[in-house]
């Protein structure tokens, strides 16, 4: 039998810029020189500038809603004991082999790497729980929204 040998560091690089794991971004030197740059050309013709200026700080502002509105309102320890706590029902979750492949390597490497112990269960648990707190708090700028309408 041959076995598909699954490189986690793209396993983990993916979901790091995932849904459940979005990576939350900070200004490059590049963006800081840019950003100065701007505000040298504003003082020398403030009419023009002004209004470039406020329509690139509403495109900025609206890309830091989506990356900032991610996990900063998780309640962890909450989230943990439910995950791990308390009492469930019997479901069946269908995924495909690359999925379950996929989530059994992340549950390997977050305890040989990391010394967390996990389930594939735990794992679904928490990324529902993730999905329901997302749609309640941001309903049409949701994740489940925005995938289903697109």
């Amino acid at each position: 039998m041959n076995k598909k040998k699954i490189n986690t560091d793209d396993i983990t690089n993916e979901l790091q810029h995932s849904a459940f794991f979005p990576a939350t971004q900070s200004p490059t030197i590049n963006d800081k020189k840019q950003e100065l740059t701007k505000n040298e050309n504003d003082e020398e013709d403030t009419d023009s500038s002004s209004l470039q200026s406020s329509s690139n700080e509403n495109k900025q502002s609206n890309k830091n809603d989506v990356i900032t509105s991610s996990r900063h309102d998780v309640a962890y320890r909450e989230w943990k004991d439910i995950i791990e706590n308390t009492e469930t029902h019997n479901s069946a979750l269908r995924l495909t082999n690359e999925e379950r492949f996929d989530i059994e390597d992340l549950v390997s490497e977050l305890r040989r790497k990391y010394k967390i112990k996990t389930s594939m269960n735990e794992l679904a648990r928490l990324g529902l729980l993730y999905i329901v707190q997302d749609f309640k708090k941001n309903k049409t700028k949701s994740l489940v929204h925005n995938v289903k309408k697109s």
